[in-house]
């Protein structure tokens, strides 16, 4: 009995393995595919909202990239954090009112796995490279700044709106692989966003009809 319980488990892994390289091999040769179409630029206006330390907050930020076959998108951002954060913290013996600021630069992938006149769904993977600190309220003076990494996959969708425009929403999270110790929050969160792009090279084309 126990030896067909191992067979078993042995094929469902053999056909598990199988079925992952098969799509791998379909994703491989789709993207191969994709970079040898001629780019595209695209630009998008993103808001992402999140928790500081259990605290709803919102960053904003702008990207820009290059797109190759409406599949795969490379580009960077910077973002922001938007919403006030306050805090009381003891610095240097003292008793401080501080707001929190974080910023970052943000090289980002977005590969498009289904797409219709309408319709996209798509997988953003993003790392952000940047800062967070304190800014005391008092003189404006940044305290306990440090480089800060993170990284954020997600999974997302987009409708095309106009011939031109598209808007979206997504969710995904927000890991913080080099954080700021001396930092009393925690930046490490699910993550939900709302997108909205532009498509640039169909509008230019739009305004250059006679």
């Amino acid at each position: 009995m126990i030896y067909f319980q191992r067979m078993r488990l042995s094929l469902t892994m053999l056909l598990v393995f199988f079925s992952l390289l098969g799509k791998a091999q379909y994703f491989e040769a789709e993207i191969k595919e994709a970079l040898r179409s001629e780019p595209r630029f695209v630009a998008y206006l993103d808001s992402r909202g999140a928790f500081i330390s259990r605290n709803g907050v919102r960053v904003i930020g702008v990207k820009a990239g290059i797109q190759f076959g409406e599949k795969l998108t490379f580009g960077m951002g910077y973002n922001q954090l938007y919403s006030t954060y306050r805090n009381t913290i003891i610095h240097e013996g003292l008793e401080k009112e501080v707001d929190l600021r974080y910023w970052y630069i943000s090289p980002f992938v977005e590969y498009t796995f289904y797409r219709d006149r309408k319709w996209e769904l798509m997988i953003p993977v993003q790392f952000g490279f940047g800062e967070s600190f304190y800014e005391t309220r008092n003189d404006s003076r940044a305290i306990r700044y440090a480089f800060v990494v993170s990284y954020e996959p997600a999974i997302a969708f987009q409708y095309r709106f106009l011939n031109y425009f598209g808007a979206g929403f997504g969710l995904g999270y927000r890991l913080m692989i080099v954080p700021n110790p001396s930092l009393e929050e925690s930046f490490t969160s699910p993550v939900y966003m709302l997108k909205f792009k532009v498509y640039f090279d169909d509008l230019f084309g739009k305004l250059k009809q006679p």
